[in-house]
């Protein structure tokens, strides 16, 4: 891993998968039978105003630590700073400033630029890590409230298989997170030598 990459690419590529099929979740859940299950756990809805370009928006509070917002193009962690992750990959881009709560589109976000320094790098992983966790959780509070019916409903819609099962998921964004987080942590498992008797 280069010294001013956010992540190492094993971890970046499997992100992306995880991400790509988290998101079309996403998208499955406004759309359940059931009611809307985003608004259901809590979520916020800003609706795209007739004639408006764009996807709307759903938002909320991070307990405490700052704001979530997703888009059917990707997820904007406000915590600390505005670090926005697109759908289309795992990398996440730092924002020149918060964005207004109108934007619809990506373009709407404002000028962002790639983390360059060890500390922005850092900063970057925490919020995948908060994002990664938020994923996991999202995937149990589905399963507690419909079962894994649900999910595996989600994923047979999406034409192409899977990385994961779809009651693996909560746990795979779990692990995910847990391996992101080594990174910092001084005690990387991957990379540490193995010792023998």
């Amino acid at each position: 891993m280069r010294a001013t990459s956010v992540l190492p690419d094993e971890l970046r590529r499997e992100g992306a998968r995880l991400f790509d099929v988290s998101m079309w979740c996403l998208g499955r859940d406004v759309r359940c039978p059931e009611g809307n299950l985003l608004l259901r756990r809590g979520l916020v809805r800003h609706a795209r105003p007739e004639g408006v370009e764009g996807q709307s928006a759903y938002s909320m509070d991070m307990q405490g630590a700052g704001r979530l917002v997703l888009w059917g193009f990707g997820v904007l962690c406000e915590c600390g700073e505005a670090v926005f992750v697109a759908r289309d990959g795992f990398s996440p881009r730092l924002l020149e400033a918060t964005p207004p709560k109108s934007a619809f589109r990506a373009q709407e976000l404002g000028p962002w630029r790639e983390p360059a320094t060890a500390e922005q790098n850092r900063d970057a992983r925490v919020v995948l890590v908060s994002l990664a966790g938020w994923l996991a959780g999202h995937e149990e509070w589905v399963a507690r409230e419909l079962g894994t019916g649900w999910r595996r409903t989600c994923l047979e819609a999406r034409g192409k298989a899977s990385p994961v099962a779809a009651d693996a998921l909560a746990a795979a964004w779990r692990r995910l997170g847990s391996r992101i987080g080594a990174l910092d942590s001084g005690l990387n498992a991957c990379l540490a030598p193995v010792s023998g008797a």
